[in-house]
């Protein structure tokens, strides 16, 4: 079996994670893939580093010519759509494409076509699975993505810890984009939170095109720190006392996925695939809200309810335990399994 996986995407965001912990996983079974990929991509080095064969291609039109027949080519972001139906075209090659936004199709001709052929459709979450399904009259099916495993570094952590100062840290990870993360939400509570704990920190890991909004709205305060990319995620997030994820839009939300594997405490919007990872004060707090207030009463809950904070942790690493690269794969590749089983049969019908 051979998988074609397709992101055509430059940056290194949460499906890119994915994409490349898929083919890791799958790497691991000794599954033969390529990484159909734009030249500038960032996904392409990292699988170049995994022995991964990649095929740089500038836009979806292209990389056709002198490309060897996939059995299934994966699509991980929607540019990536357009590529695989012009192959499903040319050479017959099952496609499906996995969607991590709850955010509408795009209802134009090409696109009901191209969704329309793919041969299977899989969303992230619960929520991002029903949306497509209604928007596109596909069955869908729903594999969640998986945790990443961050291994930090004790004596970085306590350096950190220590370069923070001796209060309460509160963390986030993600793209520094408001409309989508909402940290002007986090921003505002945060500001509010210093009446209770003056000596707390916000930290803010990631670049976007509101930073410097943020900044300002920062009121050049010190205990906001914005740490901008990090490669030791792992040492960063063990730093931190409470994740807080105030996301307006989330397909699932992966980076709860490694707090929780972390063990850190998580207090999350109730958005799109969110609920599905947190539960009712199951594996930690929702706010439904965008108020700051009330962020900033579900973080001092966390802060000061010792059981309540514990008993979430617990739960909240099991279940992102159970939701690793391992079992993602496994999910991933009873469906490649499926599609091929598929396309024998049909071609051993055909010859009759």
């Amino acid at each position: 079996m051979h998988i074609k996986h397709v992101n055509f995407a430059k940056g290194f965001r949460g499906g890119e994670r994915q994409t490349l912990n898929l083919m890791e996983g799958l790497a691991a079974l000794g599954v033969s893939q390529t990484l159909v990929c734009h030249p500038q991509s960032e996904l392409r080095g990292r699988a170049d580093a995994l022995g991964i064969r990649v095929r740089s291609v500038k836009q979806p039109m292209l990389g056709h010519i002198n490309v060897p027949r996939a059995d299934i080519v994966h699509v991980h972001e929607a540019r990536g759509a357009y590529w695989a139906a012009i192959e499903h075209m040319l050479r017959g090659s099952p496609y499906l494409i996995t969607r991590r936004i709850p955010n509408p199709v795009s209802g134009n001709a090409v696109n009901k076509f191209v969704y329309r052929r793919a041969v299977e459709l899989v969303g992230v979450s619960r929520d991002v699975s029903a949306r497509l399904c209604e928007q596109t009259g596909h069955s869908v099916c729903t594999i969640l993505d998986s945790c990443t495993v961050h291994a930090g570094d004790p004596q970085r952590t306590q350096a950190i810890k220590s370069k923070l100062g001796g209060g309460p840290i509160i963390g986030h990870v993600g793209a520094l984009q408001d409309h989508h993360k909402g940290q002007s939400i986090l921003i505002a509570a945060f500001l509010k939170l210093l009446e209770t704990y003056p000596d707390a920190r916000l930290v803010l890991l990631g670049e976007g095109p509101d930073k410097e909004a943020f900044q300002r709205q920062a009121q050049s305060d010190p205990r906001i720190v914005f740490a901008g990319f990090q490669e030791d995620v792992g040492s960063w997030l063990a730093a931190m006392d409470v994740f807080a994820f105030p996301s307006r839009e989330e397909g699932l939300g992966s980076s709860v996925l490694d707090a929780m594997l972390l063990g850190v405490p998580v207090v999350s919007s109730a958005v799109g695939g969110l609920p599905e990872l947190i539960g009712a004060e199951q594996r930690g707090l929702l706010v439904d809200s965008t108020d700051p207030s009330q962020w900033v009463a579900a973080i001092s809950r966390m802060l000061e309810e010792a059981s309540l904070r514990e008993r979430l942790r617990a739960a909240a690493l099991t279940f992102a335990q159970a939701h690793d690269i391992t079992a993602m794969t496994r999910q991933y590749l009873d469906i490649y399994e499926k599609i091929t089983r598929t396309a024998t049969s049909s071609r051993s019908t055909a010859s009759i």
